[in-house]
């Protein structure tokens, strides 16, 4: 591993030093929030939740970006489609509930799609297909798997230079000529929807004869330069959260784009062309190059950049304000290492960081990552690194004993039984989705059927729901270890890069949602308050092991 301070890795971007690589020039989170592919790392249309969305390009090039929708049990898509923006355009949807429990996209934004759901009424249920029939995870099948899950936007393509007059339609500039707004309205969405229309007869139809690149810069490729954000709002609740999506940049190699039919599943997170990662570890940048990673090439550089060793943040519970606090860990490129049912790994042989495999055999098994509260018998060496902890806001630990008492380590609900297979130790807790909705309680009270803020249901406690959090404090905060694994004393890491490093941890994005409710307001009103704070974190990068 290259550790640089920042500028001599800008220097070396401008000199082109050997063996040197520049920030620009790599897979990188971009501190600034523009980039080539937006997470949107939770969205909910559960019990009267929505969940509004932006995409803002920031550029005077038009741009193609696929946005898909996932739910959060397995990642399994439930909406895909084009989007193509004008210079300086801005898209923007909600997800809301349909009348069958499921979730469906709003949109009152006549920017061009494909379909142009605008123009078709503006709503577009979610789809069931890929976790149904042929497609089966196993796992559940209704339409109310839908209605909580991330979102993905990865652009595909920067288009050709405007132009003041109408090309002709033989004349790639008709792309970004159709997609412009004039008094607020695009040209002619109608032109890009025929693109991708089979067998429609007379036209110069490029895209669906195999030209996707007709209209698109093939020097610039996907150039970057879009930002976007998401709101859950709940009017009956009077809540409302907000967070910006994560902005990856640096996912194509310069050049490279990839423009396919809105009927395509790709690209994805593993599309990608650029192998190289940056991320910035003590002050330094921390360069990787995961071309040879056998397992993982696809997604190395991705996961590199989201992962931390350690996720921190803040809840409180206090009951005199009524106060509530539930996190979202989404692991965005789980799949590609856990799901044997989609075909990504083979059943029980996940590719690392990740420990264990969505497989639905004879029996269902969950991808679920275990983790531990270490419990030391000498309280004196509490604030070592390594283990996950919760404290209250005066630094005591979690359950703290008393003279003479055993320490008492937090469990997640519900506690496992006192015989049958395999039971969960009680100081370790799993998550077993790929967005996880973790609630927080200080004990005592009864787990709800769904929790209070995002509305996740709890599913029986059957892995599939939110995660029930007791602690013994109402206020304080806690430090997630990623990299252990459970109580097993080994870590999570990924292969190895080219310099024989890894990256412990796993690859995540969320943040926390707290409530506050004052009902002493004069008149008898209800005054309901929220906020979202991302997590914080911390990163770690070791010499990987030998092979075997």
């Amino acid at each position: 591993m290259k550790r640089n301070t920042l500028t001599t890795a800008v220097l070396a971007g401008l000199t082109g030093m050997a063996g040197m690589v520049s920030v620009s020039n790599a897979v990188n989170v971009n501190p600034d929030g523009l980039g080539q592919v937006l997470l949107y790392p939770y969205y909910s249309a559960r019990g009267g939740n929505a969940t509004l969305i932006s995409i803002v390009n920031t550029t005077e090039r038009g741009k193609a970006v696929k946005i898909r929708f996932i739910e959060a049990l397995n990642s399994r898509e439930v909406l895909d489609f084009n989007i193509y923006m004008s210079p300086f355009d801005v898209w923007t949807a909600a997800v809301v509930g349909n009348e069958d429990d499921g979730g469906k996209m709003i949109t009152a934004d006549s920017t061009c799609t494909v379909p142009y759901i605008f123009g078709a009424g503006g709503e577009q249920d979610f789809l069931p297909f890929e976790f149904t029939g042929a497609n089966t995870d196993g796992g559940p099948t209704e339409i109310e798997r839908t209605a909580s899950g991330y979102i993905e936007v990865i652009e595909m393509g920067t288009m050709v230079a405007n132009t003041e007059d109408a090309p002709a339609a033989t004349d790639d500039a008709i792309i970004p000529w159709s997609a412009k707004h004039v008094a607020g309205v695009p040209r002619d969405c109608q032109f890009l929807v025929d693109q991708w229309t089979q067998a429609l007869p007379g036209g110069n139809l490029e895209w669906i004869s195999g030209n996707s690149g007709f209209g698109f810069d093939q020097e610039l490729g996907a150039s970057g330069g879009i930002f976007g954000a998401g709101t859950i709002i709940n009017v009956a609740d009077g809540t409302m959260f907000s967070y910006n999506a994560t902005a990856i940049d640096g996912f194509w190699a310069q050049g490279d784009m990839f423009h396919t039919n809105p009927g395509s599943l790709e690209p994805d997170l593993s599309s990608g062309t650029q192998f190289v990662s940056n991320v910035f570890v003590n002050g330094t940048v921390a360069t990787h190059d995961w071309t040879l990673a056998p397992d993982t090439a696809d997604v190395a550089a991705v996961n590199a950049v989201l992962a931390f060793a350690q996720v921190l943040n803040e809840y409180t519970t206090e009951a005199n304000a009524a106060a509530r606090t539930e996190w979202v860990m989404t692991f965005p490129t789980k799949r590609f290492h856990t799901d044997a049912a989609g075909g990504f790994v083979a059943p029980g042989f996940p590719n690392p960081p990740f420990t264990s495999t969505w497989d639905n055999g004879e029996e269902l098994s969950l991808a679920c990552e275990s983790f531990a509260f270490t419990n030391p018998e000498d309280f004196d060496g509490f604030f070592e690194t390594v283990g996950s902890r919760a404290f209250d806001r005066e630094e005591r630990p979690d359950f703290e004993p008393a003279p003479g008492e055993e320490p008492v380590p937090p469990i997640v609900s519900p506690r496992p039984p006192d015989d049958g297979p395999d039971p969960v130790e009680p100081d370790v807790f799993q998550l077993c989705r790929e967005a996880n909705v973790i609630r927080f309680s200080s004990g005592g009270d009864e787990v709800p059927d769904a929790s209070e803020i995002l509305k996740e249901p709890w599913r029986a406690g059957n892995g599939l729901g939110f995660s029930n959090f007791e602690l013994g404090f109402n206020t304080g905060w806690v430090r997630f270890d990623l990299a252990e694994i459970g109580l097993t004393g080994t870590r999570r890491q990924s292969e190895a890069a080219g310099n024989g490093e890894a990256v412990e941890g796993l690859p995540v994005i969320g943040f926390a949602a707290t409530t506050f409710t004052n009902g002493q307001l004069a008149g008898g009103v209800l005054a309901n308050y929220g906020g979202t704070f991302n997590h914080r974190g911390s990163r770690s990068i070791v010499v990987a092991p030998l092979p075997e």
